[in-house]
């Protein structure tokens, strides 16, 4: 309904167990990664309650494990082919996590237009933060652009990546990612407000680019994110069958919980939401061949 009325989506938390149905029925148009979870004074670890996947790994129940969870997340699905931006919230009143603290900026050509500001949140000119300021450039182009590689060429680009993070507080690292896999990692040996990462990377195939930032550990977990830059190249499709299998996991997960849930108002009910999820297991199946 919102999308007829020219209206967006946002998967306030991109690990909602409902989360992958609803991405590969193309009805989210942002994926929420610094949410409310993460607060001033600490992080809330629990997820289970609240109706989270699974986490795969016991350092994701950790507080320096939580973000880490939810971007793991955010890329399988980029690694589906889905072009997810990345957004953040505070959801504040839910969670003791102030308006402001979890926040998403896009960058604008020319002056602010709340419709504008949708539009290029949509098309991926964005950062995630409750901390750091964080820019992302790859060959000059910026988040939500794609990089086509030039036919004959796919074997041998070189793509030069330059990224940078600032903090009133002291950053820990900045990180550049190449489809879910850190390609570049700059540590602050002591305590510092900037880092810059500046360097040539050969890419030969279909994928995505994209920088993150931590400060150091403390009781409050601060991070950031940029959606990605996409690289495409000819003829591949630039998928992990991986990530389609996850999903497929998750949905299975999913479909029998409903199966088995005894507070359906009517069968009918039931039906519909299990339908759902048998939609979307058949666009995942259709990754895990590709």
């Amino acid at each position: 309904m919102a999308h007829r009325q020219g209206g967006y989506v946002d998967a306030e938390k991109i690990t909602w167990r409902d989360t992958a149905a609803l991405v590969a029925l193309g009805q989210v148009d942002f994926a929420g990664i610094v949410h409310n979870h993460f607060n001033r004074h600490g992080v809330l670890t629990e997820t289970d309650k609240w109706g989270m996947i699974p986490k795969e790994k016991p350092e994701y129940s950790t507080p320096q494990g939580m973000p880490l969870w939810a971007i793991e997340v955010y890329y399988k699905f980029l690694n589906c082919g889905f072009r997810l931006p990345v957004s953040a919230g505070s959801a504040s009143g839910v969670m003791a996590s102030p308006l402001g603290f979890n926040r998403v900026y896009v960058h604008l050509q020319g002056g602010f237009d709340y419709h504008k500001w949708c539009r290029a949140l949509k098309a991926g000119r964005s950062f995630g933060t409750n901390g750091p300021m964080l820019f992302l450039t790859v060959q000059g182009y910026e988040p939500g652009d794609e990089i086509k590689l030039a036919s004959g060429k796919a074997n041998g680009a070189r793509l030069k990546v330059h990224a940078e993070a600032y903090t009133s507080g002291d950053l820990d690292r900045l990180e550049i990612i190449w489809k879910g896999q850190i390609m570049k990692s700059l540590s602050a040996g002591a305590a510092a407000q900037s880092l810059v990462a500046d360097f040539e990377a050969d890419v030969g195939r279909s994928g995505w680019v994209a920088a993150r930032a931590f400060e150091r550990p403390s009781e409050a977990v601060r991070f950031a994110h940029t959606s990605p830059v996409y690289v495409k190249a000819p003829g591949d499709r630039g998928l992990v069958a991986e990530a389609a299998r996850f999903f497929l996991r998750s949905i299975d997960r999913e479909i029998s919980f409903y199966d088995k849930l005894p507070t359906f108002r009517t069968e009918a009910d039931r039906e519909n939401m299990v339908t759902l999820f048998r939609r979307a297991r058949g666009v995942y199946e259709g990754l895990a061949r590709a």
